[in-house]
C-alpha cells in the first residue's frame, strides 16, 4: 500500500486513469467549507470497470466531476495516461477532454431541448471537426443505430423522446469523440427499472465494441454487482473499502459495505439483514466527525475510531482494502 488510501495498482502497466490524494471543497459562506472529497485515492485499469457507490452525499458524483475538471480540483492528482490533469488549464484541459466523457443522471435535463438530437449528438465533432476518433458527422446516423435510436428520429428534440431514449441519445453524444474513458453518472436511477437493464446491457456493450474503460457510479449496489470489475465503497468523501466484486460481495469486511449489502433486496450471502438497520443521519461534510467518519453510526465503534483516522491497509486477497479499525473477518466456508 503506497500510502493512505492507496488501491495498489500503482506499479502495473496498464494503469489508465489514476487518482491520487484527492481533496474537493467547496466554500459554504461564514468562513465554512464543504469537505465534499477528502484524499480519494484508486487507480484504474485500461478495460477496467470501475465502480462506486455510496449513499446520496458520499462524493462519488464529486470525484466524477472532478476527474473531467468540471468542478476545481483544491488537492491531489488525477493522472491519464500519466498527465496530471489537475494543473492543466486552457488549451492543455481542452485537448485531452474528448478522451473522458460523462454521462449524466439526468437524461432530459442534460440534452439541449432547443437543438435537434442529430445535432446533440454531432456537437463534439462540430468543434473539433470529423478528424477526431472514427466518428464523423457523415456518420452519426451509423452511431444513433449502434445505441438504438432510430436514425430517421435525428430532427426530433429530447422533449419527443422517452427518459430511456434520451438516456441512450446521451450515451450516443459521449461516444461521438471516441473516448477512452466512459464515466457514468447514476446513468440509470432516473429510469423506470424496466428500462434500467436495457441500458445497463447498451453500456457494456459499447465498453466491449469499442474498448472503453469505465467509471460506474451509482447509490445501487446490485446494478453495481453486475457491471463492474472492481468497486469502491465511498462514505461522506472517503473511502472505506476497495477491491474486486467477487471478493467485496463474499467477504465484505467494513461495517458500511455490510450495510450497503445488507439493504439491497437479495442480500450478499455473507452479510445479516439486520446488518443495514444502521442509526442515525449522514453527518454534515460542513463539519464531518473526527477519527473515522463512518463512528457516529457504526455498530462495532470504540473510542479508537472516535479518535484515530483509521489507515487502509490490505484484506483477503491483493487487490482488497479497508479503511477501518475493526474490520469483519468473512470465511466463505462459515456460510
Amino acid at each position: 500500500m503506497a500510502g493512505r488510501g492507496h488501491a495498489q495498482l500503482r506499479d502495473r502497466d496498464d494503469v489508465l486513469l489514476s487518482v491520487r490524494d484527492l481533496v474537493v471543497q467547496f466554500p459554504a459562506g461564514r468562513k465554512r467549507v464543504v469537505h465534499a472529497v477528502s484524499e480519494v485515492s484508486f487507480d484504474v485499469a485500461g478495460g477496467e470497470t470501475l465502480g462506486i457507490v455510496g449513499e446520496s452525499g458520499c462524493g462519488k458524483s464529486t470525484v466524477a466531476r472532478a476527474i473531467i475538471r468540471l468542478v476545481d480540483i483544491t488537492a491531489g492528482e488525477v493522472r491519464f495516461q500519466g498527465q496530471d490533469l489537475a494543473g492543466l488549464e486552457g488549451e492543455e484541459l481542452r485537448k485531452v477532454r474528448p478522451n473522458l466523457q460523462m454521462i449524466f443522471q439526468d437524461p432530459i435535463s442534460s440534452l439541449n431541448p432547443r437543438r435537434r438530437v442529430r445535432d446533440v449528438i454531432s456537437e463534439g465533432l462540430a468543434v473539433w471537426g470529423d478528424d477526431i476518433g472514427s466518428w464523423s458527422r457523415d456518420s452519426i446516423d451509423e452511431l444513433m443505430d449502434a445505441v438504438g435510436v432510430e436514425a430517421r428520429f435525428g430532427d426530433r428534440r429530447p422533449h419527443e423522446f422517452s427518459g430511456g431514449q434520451c438516456q441512450r441519445i446521451g450515451i450516443a453524444r459521449a461516444l461521438a469523440l471516441d473516448p477512452k474513458v466512459l464515466i457514468c453518472d447514476e446513468p440509470v436511477s432516473a429510469l423506470d427499472v424496466s428500462i434500467q437493464a436495457q441500458i445497463l446491457n447498451l453500456i457494456q456493450d459499447m465498453k466491449s465494441r469499442y474498448g472503453l474503460t469505465v467509471l460506474f457510479i451509482s447509490h445501487d449496489l446490485s446494478v453495481v454487482k453486475n457491471v463492474s470489475d472492481r468497486i469502491v465503497v465511498m462514505y461522506l468523501g472517503k473511502v472505506c473499502e476497495i477491491g474486486s466484486t467477487a471478493e467485496i460481495y463474499a467477504r465484505p469486511a467494513h461495517p458500511y459495505t455490510r450495510a450497503l449489502l445488507a439493504s439491497i433486496p437479495e442480500p450478499a450471502p455473507t452479510v445479516d439483514a439486520s446488518e443495514g438497520d444502521i442509526e442515525g443521519e449522514l453527518p454534515s461534510a460542513t463539519a464531518p466527525p473526527s477519527g473515522c467518519r463512518f463512528h457516529t453510526r457504526c455498530p462495532r465503534a470504540t473510542e479508537v475510531c472516535r479518535e484515530v483516522e483509521p489507515a487502509t491497509e490490505q484484506v483477503g486477497d491483493a487487490d482488497h482494502f479497508v479503511a477501518c479499525h475493526h474490520p469483519v473477518a468473512v470465511e466463505i466456508s462459515a456460510r
